[in-house]
């Protein structure tokens, strides 16, 4: 992927620039990776996460890689890409992709966090892509206090800005995980990653209200969603960034 191209020719995406996509009064939503697609920018999308992106107990999450893509390489051990069969949102995001022709990676390995990606950016981003989507935060919050996150954060962030055309910073979804104490909740992880962006200029989607605590949409650790609840997390995704109707070509 071109480096360090971050600005889109696309007049009024500035005006959501740092911010979640939303419609503007009297005029369309943009769609930064609809005109991407209609002006042959876009070949190719990376996605940055952590189990959440990676579909743990999803359906089918169990299963062996079918691509044998190696997603990380590092200081953490070498990783290979999960099952496109698993029913998670990045597989929901895969299919989108693959009907229109742009080739996918789903880079999200269970357990991990911004941190890694500060520490080792080529590990994780390898050639980039033309779109890099990230979200990350749900393990640092158990992990290290909001301060670190947030110089983590910025530090990754950038890296993964100068690897893409587009970068897409997602804020997970809240949980109340039982398997782990967090130190701060997904509300301030949210706050900081929407302060980033509005600070460097990254296009920010929240799905922070996504799912509901306490239903189906959650395993019972309260931090995993189903696939149920991951499916809706593409909705949402796809919804906020302006793709979810885009006809493929």
């Amino acid at each position: 992927a071109q480096q360090g191209v971050q600005v889109l020719a696309l007049e009024g995406l500035a005006r959501h620039k740092g911010s979640m996509l939303g419609a503007w009064p009297g005029q369309p939503q943009p769609s930064p990776l609809a005109d991407m697609l209609a002006s042959g920018e876009l070949g190719s999308i990376r996605l940055i996460g952590d189990s959440i992106t990676a579909g743990y107990l999803c359906d089918g999450w169990d299963a062996p890689s079918d691509t044998g893509v190696i997603v990380y390489q590092g200081r953490q051990g070498s990783y290979e890409e999960v099952s496109t069969t698993v029913g998670c949102w990045a597989n929901d995001f895969r299919a989108w992709a693959g009907e229109r022709g742009v080739s996918f990676v789903n880079a999200g390995v269970s357990g991990f966090r911004m941190q890694y990606l500060a520490e080792d950016p080529d590990a994780w981003l390898g050639d980039g892509a033309d779109v890099v989507v990230v979200m990350l935060g749900t393990n640092d919050a158990a992990k290290e206090p909001l301060e670190d996150f947030r110089a983590y954060a910025r530090e990754a962030l950038s890296a993964a800005a100068a690897r893409c055309r587009l970068l897409v910073v997602v804020s997970p979804p809240a949980n109340e995980r039982t398997d782990a104490h967090n130190l701060y909740g997904m509300d301030q992880v949210d706050s900081v990653l929407a302060e980033l962006c509005r600070e460097e200029g990254y296009l920010h989607v929240s799905l922070l209200d996504a799912l509901e605590l306490g239903t189906g949409d959650f395993n019972p650790d309260q931090v995993h969603p189903t696939s149920s609840g991951s499916h809706k997390l593409w909705s949402a995704l796809s919804g906020q960034l302006g793709i979810a109707r885009v006809d493929a070509s």
